[in-house]
C-alpha cells in the first residue's frame, strides 16, 4: 500500500477517513518518527477556522463517526488509531491484560488508578469532571496531565465527545471540555474480543511492518520512543 502522501493537502472530513482508513494510523501533529500526520496533510491556515476545512473538529468527529479512536497514542502525543487497527494497537499494548493486572505489576502510577477509577465508575466524565472528582488543583496538574497519558498511550481510557460545562443554575458556559471514558466502554465487545484474540507480538510486528511500508528502514530508537510498547 506504499503511497507517497506528501503533496496531498485534505480540505475535506471525508477525505481524510479515507486516507486514514487506508494508513490505519497517524499522529495529529509533527512526531518524532516524522511520520504522515494530519498537520502535515493540510495548509496552516486551515486550522481553527470553524470553517468545513478546518481541520480541528476532525478530531472529535472522526471518534463520533465511530470510524477511528482518537487520543495521545504516539510518542505521548495525540493521534488517530481506525477501527480496524485498532485491535492491532490494543493488542500490541495491553497484551490481554486488564488495568488492575498492570497497576498490581507497578507499571502505572497511583494517580492513573485514581483517575482510572472514576472514569470506570462514571462511564463518561469530562476533564473539567475527573479535576473537579479527583480534586485535582492547579498544584497538581502536572501529575493529571501525566497520567492522563500514561492511560491512554497504555490504552486504558480513551476521548469521547465533548461535554458543556454547566453552572449551579443548570445553565451552560464555557467552552465545552473533552470527556474521557475507558477503551472498553467507547469500543465495544466486538472490537475488544478481537484484540485478545490476537498474539501480541503478532500485533506488533504487523505495526511495524505497516510502518516500514510507508516509511522504510525508521530509526529503531524513534520507532520504540514513537509506539511507546513496552514488549518492542
Amino acid at each position: 500500500m506504499t503511497k507517497d502522501y506528501t503533496n496531498v493537502k485534505l480540505t475535506k472530513y471525508e477525505d481524510f477517513v479515507s486516507i486514514l482508513e487506508k494508513v490505519g494510523f497517524m499522529p495529529l501533529s509533527k512526531n518524532c518518527l516524522d511520520f504522515i500526520n494530519l498537520s502535515d496533510l493540510t495548509e496552516p491556515e486551515q486550522w481553527h477556522t470553524n470553517l468545513p476545512s478546518d481541520p480541528w473538529p476532525w478530531r472529535v468527529q472522526i471518534e463520533l463517526d465511530h470510524k477511528a479512536a482518537y487520543g495521545k497514542l504516539f510518542d505521548k502525543k495525540p493521534g488517530f488509531i481506525s477501527l480496524e487497527w485498532y485491535p492491532i494497537f490494543l493488542s500490541a499494548v495491553r497484551r490481554g491484560r486488564s488495568f488492575n493486572e498492570v497497576y498490581s505489576a507497578g507499571l502505572l502510577s497511583s494517580y492513573a488508578k485514581q483517575i482510572y477509577t472514576l472514569i470506570e465508575d462514571h462511564k463518561l466524565l469530562a476533564v473539567h469532571e475527573i479535576k473537579a472528582l479527583g480534586g485535582f488543583t492547579k498544584e497538581l496538574n502536572s501529575k493529571y496531565e501525566s497520567a492522563m497519558c500514561e492511560l491512554q498511550m497504555g490504552m486504558f481510557i480513551t476521548t469521547n465527545g465533548m461535554k458543556q460545562k454547566t453552572a449551579a443554575n443548570g445553565e451552560p458556559y464555557g467552552w465545552p471540555s473533552t470527556s474521557y471514558s475507558t477503551v472498553e466502554t467507547w469500543a465495544g465487545e466486538e472490537l475488544i474480543e478481537e484484540a485478545w484474540n490476537l498474539k501480541p507480538q503478532d500485533a506488533v510486528d504487523e505495526i511495524l511492518l505497516r510502518i516500514d511500508d510507508i516509511m522504510p528502514k525508521a530509526d529503531d530508537k524513534k520507532l520504540k520512543k514513537f509506539l511507546g510498547i513496552k514488549t518492542y
